[in-house]
């Protein structure tokens, strides 16, 4: 059956999808919360790639393998929503132009404006600085030190984008911003967290000080305060919305922020496993440290030749596979459909499981090992087909800065360990996956360091 067929055409006798049992009051909430992956892969194994679970008072509907991944990415914002999930986050910022929260023709029109901002060409320019500042982040380590991961790389990765799309350093305003969108995220999209959490003072000041940090970064480009090539901002400026109007200037307080956003949890999840992984396996640093030692002795490679060093492409891949921290996409139903003999109804919510796929054994052998050699010649299994490997979602809502954040994740990781030496604190140390509120490594993970590199 097409997606065209789906979208217009159902049979509400069929039946709704299985309902995964759970325990009394919690459902399956437990299992969602502390291991979703293995949760859903054992459900679809169990009940196949359409199944129901509950989550305290929350119920979705799950969807999960290649099938499901290809569904998703053919969809043309008939069926899903995003406006329902993301509708009151945009709310809280008082903008109608919040490219999360859009669907359709809107929600294409904002990814064009902002496109040139987030794409691997207008990073290119500020390589160099995200190599100094991690240059500088890391020489602050002291060696004989534990430093806490996730902590460090939030706000590198943070004053990295900061830096790099709206020309404005993050730092004093950094704690903020941390709490202001992680209350958002946890009490409106993860719905973890009691609304009450809107009325506090810690996220009411939280707010205020973020709302007027996008004003001075607005106001410095109004007035062109610093001189720079043009980025995400100035782009901001010059647009219009899908009608032919100007932005407001709610709409442009919020996409000028949405940088400092759009790494803290993402990209610096997905560093902190990364660093993780590669001391975790010696073989895999000595190779990745001989690359970039070589690779950079001249200045940051042109974006376009940073895959030429496989061993840090290949392991900035198979994090991505390995450790997925957009595994699972949440959408609103707006519109009944069926899908593998079940029915849908429109109000409802779907969780599509997009990283499942990376944890099945016909696509990716052997699949909760980290094998680098997984992307070098001539197995390349990331290259298989559409909906595969599925890192950054799928559909009309892919990851705008997907490109952007492999470059961030090669060009930093490569320049921290030409920096610093760095180990676990126990060669048997296995890493703890944490929802908060999208997977990532346990907030108390910590990485020691050796000593300060000379070269």
């Amino acid at each position: 059956m097409s997606l065209t067929e789906t979208t217009y055409e159902f049979n509400k006798q069929l039946p709704a999808p299985p309902r995964v049992p759970g325990l009394p009051l919690l459902g399956n909430a437990l299992d969602f919360l502390n291991r979703p992956i293995e949760f859903f892969l054992e459900s679809y194994h169990k009940f196949g790639p359409i199944f129901r679970i509950t989550a305290a008072n929350q119920k979705f509907v799950v969807m999960a393998g290649l099938e499901a991944n290809r569904f998703m990415a053919q969809d043309k914002d008939e069926i899903f929503t995003s406006e329902s999930l993301f509708g009151e986050f945009a709310a809280q910022m008082g903008s109608r132009n919040f490219l999360v929260a859009q669907d359709g023709a809107p929600h294409r029109h904002m990814r064009k404006v902002m496109q040139r901002g987030y794409s691997k060409s207008g990073i290119a320019p500020k390589l160099d600085d995200f190599v100094r500042l991690t240059t500088d982040f890391t020489h602050a380590w002291q060696p004989g030190t534990l430093i806490y991961a996730r902590d460090q790389f939030q706000r590198l990765v943070t004053e990295q984008l900061g830096t790099g799309l709206t020309n404005h350093s993050s730092k004093e305003h950094f704690e903020a911003i941390r709490i202001y969108l992680g209350t958002l995220l946890n009490v409106l999209v993860i719905k973890r967290q009691p609304r009450l959490m809107l009325s506090l003072p810690k996220y009411k000041n939280a707010k205020k000080k973020v709302m007027e940090f996008a004003k001075l970064v607005l106001e410095e480009h109004r007035h062109n305060v610093i001189e720079h090539e043009p980025d995400l901002v100035d782009d901001l400026l010059a647009a219009k919305d899908w009608n032919g109007d100007s932005l407001t200037e709610d709409d442009l307080l919020a996409a000028t922020i949405g940088p400092f956003f759009a790494g803290m949890d993402t990209v610096a999840n997905t560093m902190g496993f990364m660093v993780y992984a590669i001391l975790k396996h010696p073989e895999v640093y000595e190779a990745i440290q001989k690359e970039v030692d070589e690779g950079f002795a001249d200045g940051v490679p042109p974006y376009q030749d940073l895959p030429k060093m496989q061993n840090l492409y290949a392991a900035t891949i198979e994090t991505l596979r390995r450790y997925p921290v957009a595994p699972f996409t949440p959408r609103g139903v707006a519109k009944d459909f069926d899908f593998a003999g079940h029915h849908v109804k429109a109000g409802e919510e779907v969780i599509f499981a997009n990283g499942l796929t990376h944890f099945l054994p016909e696509f990716f052998p052997d699949p909760w090992k980290f094998d680098v050699n997984r992307y070098i010649a001539p197995r390349k299994e990331h290259k298989q087909g559409q909906g595969i490997f599925a890192p950054y979602t799928l559909g009309p809502h892919t990851c705008l800065g997907a490109g952007v954040a492999e470059v961030q994740l090669m060009v930093t990781v490569g320049a921290m360990l030409r920096a610093v030496r760095l180990e676990l604190t126990h060669p048997n140390y296995e890493i703890k996956t944490k929802l908060m509120p999208i997977p990532g490594p346990d907030p108390k993970f910590k990485i020691r360091v050796v000593e300060h590199r000379k070269i």
